[in-house]
């Protein structure tokens, strides 16, 4: 009896209590500011783009490979109103398969992911799995919306309660560019006329074409930033340094681009490296002509395969001057624009240099054939390479030899090889 009476004492107690149901989804509980729903991007209203560059540290740090993530150029870099070199694409987050470990945004070195921690983070009830792929515009409609009233990272609030307990030094607001204050400055910024993203400098002027005023050689004109042109000298002394290294002369055109993007102003036009060359004067030797080889690694115009084709043309050049023939006109025009000290009709550098080709003689540059012409000629491997014919000489001359010691006369087969090869006969021997 007496545990009936308490039973309904606590019965009567809750009947005149105030019911805290609410009518959801017009009446809604405030959330605390510590809740953590779903990742969202945020939105820089100061530059007018999201926060995210796309770098993929959130993505690799995944523990559930969640998320996808593309970079590209950001255009508005070049137009002076942003200071991200490169900025986001695309981005996916599958949340069927988000776990809210908070993680992402941990690691983002540049606040640009947050868990959303208002009831738009929270409402995603779908029908279908993949309408949970939510791509960069959803990602980012809370923050550009104004719906992150709040948003932070742990860790942050962390290091604030600790100074305020401390007495230290408050840390920065984190998510400065994202919070409803930048919006409102934006919206401030659009009503006045202006543009919604802050310009921060001067627009970059692109890259001018060739100009008829850049001179008699039709040299191209330049106009760059002040970044490109460390870029461009920095790695014209790279260039050289190797060279240097190598205890080898700098091609006059590297120290031409150094002393051009040395001198370069930002925004300023400049003639190209090696343009404008005063008519008659001499022109600096180096491993290739101006302008040649100086591609980057994989380039047709790159060092290495200018090298091989000159050594290629040159390799041509003495197959035909040993068998007697005219070096062919394709070849001696590979000799000439390439700088070889080959070409018949006398060298580029006579030429660049304002002075007279001087043909030079066959006979001066090559060298006396090893074999007979036509002989060892033949590529690595052939019967009628240098290799083989040479073998087979000298084993023909070892024969006659051991036949002479022996006091045999040398077989026909072994003179007609010694003969035809271009080999020396033993003293001694038969006619």
């Amino acid at each position: 009896m007496k545990g009936v009476l308490k039973g309904l004492a606590t019965t009567l107690s809750t009947f005149a209590r105030k019911p805290v149901t609410i009518q959801y989804p017009d009446a809604r509980h405030p959330l605390p500011v510590r809740q953590r729903s779903f990742p969202v991007l945020t939105w820089d209203f100061d530059q007018d783009e999201a926060c995210c560059t796309g770098c993929n540290i959130c993505v690799r740090n995944c523990p559930v490979d969640c998320m996808t993530a593309t970079m590209h150029d950001n255009p508005k870099y070049a137009e002076g109103t942003s200071d991200r070199r490169k900025i986001v694409e695309k981005f996916w987050i599958d949340y069927a398969r988000c776990m809210r470990c908070n993680i992402c945004v941990e690691v983002c070195p540049f606040e640009a992911i947050v868990m959303d921690n208002n009831w738009s983070g929270h409402e995603h009830s779908v029908y279908d799995r993949l309408d949970l792929h939510i791509d960069i515009d959803d990602l980012t409609k809370a923050s550009r919306e104004g719906k992150l009233t709040f948003p932070f990272q742990p860790e942050d609030t962390v290091e604030a309660l600790i100074a305020e307990i401390s007495g230290g030094e408050a840390p920065e607001v984190p998510f400065k560019a994202s919070r409803p204050d930048a919006r409102q400055r934006q919206l401030e910024r659009i009503a006045r006329g202006e543009p919604a993203a802050i310009q921060l400098r001067e627009p970059e002027k692109p890259k001018a074409a060739a100009a008829a005023a850049a001179g008699p050689a039709g040299a191209e004109v330049e106009v760059l930033s002040e970044s490109k042109i460390r870029a461009k000298r920095m790695r014209a002394e790279r260039q050289a340094k190797e060279y240097t290294d190598k205890g080898e002369a700098v091609p006059a055109e590297i120290l031409a681009a150094i002393e051009l993007y040395r001198n370069m102003k930002p925004g300023e036009a400049a003639p190209a490296a090696g343009a404008g060359a005063a008519a008659g004067a001499a022109v600096p030797r180096g491993e290739f002509p101006p302008g040649i080889g100086i591609g980057p690694k994989g380039d047709p115009n790159s060092p290495e395969k200018v090298r091989a084709r000159r050594m290629r043309a040159e390799r041509k050049a003495r197959e035909a001057i040993a068998a007697g023939e005219p070096i062919p006109e394709d070849v001696a025009q590979t000799l000439y624009d390439l700088g070889s000290e080959m070409s018949p009709g006398g060298g580029v550098w006579a030429t660049l240099g304002g002075g007279t080709a001087v043909a030079t003689a066959p006979a001066e540059v090559a060298a006396a054939p090893e074999f007979p012409p036509g002989i060892g000629i033949g590529p690595k491997g052939d019967p009628n390479s240098p290799e083989k014919v040479r073998a087979r000489r000298m084993r023909a001359e070892r024969r006659a030899k051991e036949a002479l010691e022996k006091g045999e006369e040398i077989p026909e087969d072994v003179l007609a090889t010694i003969k035809e090869l271009g080999g020396k006969v033993p003293e001694g021997a038969g006619k």
